[in-house]
């Protein structure tokens, strides 16, 4: 599946979940409407405290995600985001304050206060506002337009919606209301007064269906912006604005003056503000994914890095070795051979040569293995069964044994780092077949028996008691650790004139393709 098809599959579920949440909440407006017993009006006690708490801390939290998403990566739909959200959690904490601390009469055997003149209004302004910016944010992130001075943007309207707050808590008489004064009317039936839902006034059901219209124009901006970036909270916000105007119609016909009458847009509100943390808590699911899945990746190209210094560093040692240190050597061997051929050398200094010699052959030996051992794993394209081929018959050329190699088909590839281990075991032991073993037949096989990939060095020298072997002796030691090094097993099988037998077997991990059955 394409990674443009998953996208759009992605942006095609937005869109169902708006067209379904837009079905659901207009079958509700409906019920409420045509359906006496649901209502838009409900009194019940303490419930606005919470709903007013709840939105507060809810929009208050989402304007500081919003900016510090702006501060990231640098979004100006962002900025506006959490300006509005700002402007939101001073609405509702304005309104929380006025349940909390109001000074009026309360009707105890209703649950029900007097109302503020000024608390609908307070809450309709911060609404109007938050939906201005949110569409204005939108709107400039999806024409490309830069902003500046975001600090004015971000305080600047909530600067003014508490300027509008302290003129209408003064003035509050003055301020032209939005829905009915409280009303109380005298039941016959009954010995005491009944309240009287209000009313809207043609002010506010304009004003509330204005903020309907910009929290819709805003979710399709915003469902455009998600369209164009893919970011989850943006979908959720989408959704979530879809409440939010919703909440808007219902309080346009259904007004929430008093402390202790909740209304159906105030739960349709309180909705809004579950979305929000809903959609929070997404973005953060997924932020931490893309995190983790980018260490991955930051990983993988370190690792890829390391490794291809190493290789670099390998094949300059290697091409070192030989250009430099090897042909020194054999420049040096070449002088002592000249030296050696003068007819007036004394016997000592002759003895001398032959020793200088040796051990020049002896380290071009060594250096020789070594630049094998490099190259095995600075160039993985060469298989171990080709080097292990070429040493061997490198080890036949220089030594004048016989020197065989046997394996049939490809052996399976394991790391780098046990390829070279397994190589320069057979390097360790070739040589010691040339230091101790006085042979003249040697043999290496390589195969695969029962998962395990397995080397067998054998033969027909002198051979020699493997229990009587000095702790002290390198080769034989060296060898064991290297094998387990790879989480291999070394075992030496030789009797004095039987030759010598050295076994390695490593275990092929489950992932490694066999591709060779060979029985050493």
């Amino acid at each position: 599946m394409s990674r443009s098809f998953v996208r759009f599959a992605r942006l095609d579920r937005l869109d169902a979940v708006l067209a379904a949440t837009v079905i659901v909440l207009g079958s509700l407006s409906a019920a409420v409407v045509f359906l006496p017993g649901f209502g838009g009006q409900h009194v019940e006690a303490g419930v606005d405290f919470f709903l007013d708490t709840f939105a507060t801390v809810v929009t208050l939290g989402v304007a500081i995600v919003a900016w510090v998403r702006y501060r990231e990566i640098g979004a100006p739909v962002a900025l506006f985001q959490a300006s509005a959200f700002l402007v939101l959690a001073i609405a509702s904490g304005a309104s929380l304050l006025f349940v909390v601390g109001r000074l009026d009469v309360a009707i105890s055997d209703f649950g029900l206060n007097m109302p503020r003149e000024a608390q609908p209004q307070i809450t309709t302004a911060g609404h109007l506002m938050a939906a201005a910016l949110l569409v204005v944010g939108a709107a400039v992130s999806l024409r490309g337009i830069r902003v500046r001075q975001p600090w004015l943007i971000l305080l600047g309207p909530a600067a003014v919606l508490l300027a509008l707050i302290q003129f209408a808590s003064a003035w509050s008489p003055y301020v032209p209301p939005l829905s009915s004064v409280f009303i109380l009317s005298y039941l016959p039936t009954w010995p005491s007064f009944q309240p009287v839902p209000p009313s809207p006034t043609p002010l506010g059901v304009g004003l509330h269906l204005l903020g309907g219209g910009l929290f819709v124009l805003a979710a399709e901006l915003t469902r455009r912006h998600h369209r164009r970036t893919g970011a989850m909270g943006d979908g959720f916000l989408a959704v979530g604005l879809v409440f939010a105007a919703f909440g808007e119609f219902h309080t346009a016909f259904y007004p929430g003056t008093y402390g202790g009458l909740v209304t159906s847009g105030d739960i349709l509100t309180a909705a809004f503000a579950v979305v929000l943390l809903i959609g929070i808590e997404a973005e953060g699911r997924a932020t931490r994914a893309a995190l983790a899945r980018a260490n991955e990746s930051l990983g993988r190209l370190k690792d890829v890095e390391v490794r291809r210094a190493a290789l670099e560093e390998r094949t300059r040692l290697s091409r070192e070795l030989h250009d430099g240190l090897a042909q020194d050597l054999w420049l040096a061997k070449l002088k002592i051979g000249r030296l050696s051929a003068i007819r007036d050398l004394g016997p000592e200094v002759r003895v001398a040569c032959d020793e200088l010699t040796g051990a020049i052959d002896a380290g071009l030996a060594d250096a020789r293995q070594a630049v094998m051992a490099l190259r095995l794993e600075s160039e993985p394209a060469v298989s171990l069964r080709e080097l292990m081929a070429r040493y061997v018959d490198d080890f036949a050329d220089r030594f004048g044994l016989r020197a065989e190699f046997e394996c049939e088909g490809e052996l399976p590839r394991l790391t780098p780092r046990a390829e070279a281990e397994l190589l320069r075991i057979v390097q360790e032991a070739l040589n010691n077949v040339v230091r101790h073993a006085d042979a003249t037949v040697v043999r290496v096989r390589a195969g695969v028996v029962d998962s395990h990939l397995q080397l067998l060095v054998s033969d027909n020298g002198i051979g020699f008691e493997p229990s009587e072997v000095r702790k002290g002796r390198f080769g034989l030691a060296s060898m064991r650790e290297r094998a387990l090094i790879i989480g291999g097993e070394l075992t030496i099988d030789s009797r004095p004139q039987d030759g010598t037998r050295i076994r390695v077997s490593v275990p092929l991990g489950a992932d490694e393709r066999v591709t060779g059955d060979t029985k050493p």
